[in-house]
């Protein structure tokens, strides 16, 4: 019998778009499926009945990627269009977003059209 109580929680929310891309001299433009997760993790016990709203934090994940999705990422972005700068993106429009709650972690699986995963980005 285990009788360990877990210490921390964590909560995971995905979202996933369509945009292209291409890195200088290695490609020509075409399209990906970037798929996110966005993870906030506390310890226990929690300080209310939840760690993060899960609604608000969908809702912002969808508005945060927007100006962005179905775009040419070399134009929209602001810098090179990598999995890493992806990630960086992603974590500091979540992080302005939601400044006092705990983020963990950001990943960007940058995935064929099919949605296959060919490589992910991770900040924590």
């Amino acid at each position: 019998m285990n009788t360990l109580e877990p210490t921390s929680i964590s909560l995971k929310v995905h979202h996933q778009f369509k945009a292209s891309h291409s890195l200088m001299g290695f490609e020509t433009p075409h399209y990906h499926l970037w798929k996110l997760t966005v993870e906030f993790k506390a310890s226990l016990p929690l300080k209310g009945d939840r760690l993060i709203d899960l609604v608000l934090l969908q809702d912002s994940l969808i508005k945060i990627a927007e100006p962005i999705a179905n775009t040419y990422l070399n134009d929209t972005l602001g810098m090179s269009p990598t999995s890493e700068n992806m990630a960086l993106y992603i974590w500091n429009h979540v992080f302005k977003r939601f400044p006092n709650d705990p983020l963990h972690s950001v990943s960007i699986s940058l995935c064929d059209l099919n949605g296959e995963s060919m490589g992910e980005a991770t900040l924590s």
